[in-house]
């Protein structure tokens, strides 16, 4: 019978073990919030083309909470507001890093030549972001300025904000480096393999913040 409770026990303890992780129920129920609007994300980085995909990809997870209504854009019935901001560090060389070198002469012979010296040019590239994230109860178009600015991120989550979180996203991509007829089309290489990592950075955003608002609540 002890050897009975005490598996059963186990049992109970491994299967509690992640709960928060794992629930699907509305996480804001507990402050009135039923419903949630999710605007088009802000993008104050220094690359373009960030906000579609971080919006649509923080849509797509939390619709998955049971007991909560997600409407799209600024719809101020909503009961609270997710507002989402892409920022970045002011230098391009903070935002693109390079995070191993290869030889230039030993990636693409033929382009290079032998006349000149070897050179280095990146082969992986490091993209660095910040985001930060606000949940906000019926917010004031003076407060959403409040939130969005400079200042916004140092707001406590008391009263009307349920939550405000900042944290750094970074991704690596290889660099593409082609010799001979496919030199020129290196850069639109670079540029497509550059968008998909962008999205990728944005899949695992939304799913930090589902976990940290799951954490958080």
């Amino acid at each position: 019978m002890r050897h009975f409770c005490l598996v059963l026990s186990l049992v109970i303890l491994s299967s509690c073990t992640g709960y928060r992780y794992s629930q699907t129920s509305n996480p804001f129920q507990q402050y009135g919030v039923d419903s949630l609007a999710i605007p088009m994300f802000y993008n104050f980085s220094s690359l373009p083309e960030v906000s579609t995909s971080f919006t649509h990809e923080t849509y797509k997870l939390l619709a998955g909470f049971t007991g909560l209504k997600l409407k799209s854009g600024w719809d101020m019935s909503a009961d609270a507001v997710l507002i989402g901001i892409v920022r970045s560090q002011e230098k391009m060389n903070e935002v693109l890093s390079t995070d191993a070198l290869r030889s230039a002469q030993g990636a693409s012979p033929n382009a290079v030549g032998s006349s000149r010296p070897d050179f280095y040019v990146a082969g992986t590239t490091r993209v660095n972001l910040i985001l930060q994230v606000v949940v906000v109860k019926r917010p004031t178009p003076e407060e959403i300025e409040l939130l969005r600015s400079n200042l916004g991120s140092k707001i406590p989550a008391q009263g009307k904000i349920l939550f405000n979180e900042s944290f750094p996203i970074s991704e690596s991509y290889n660099r593409e480096i082609y010799d001979n007829e496919a030199v020129s089309v290196v850069g639109t290489q670079n540029a497509g393999v550059l968008r998909r990592t962008k999205d990728t950075m944005a899949m695992r955003a939304a799913e930090q913040i589902r976990d940290m608002i799951l954490y958080a609540f």
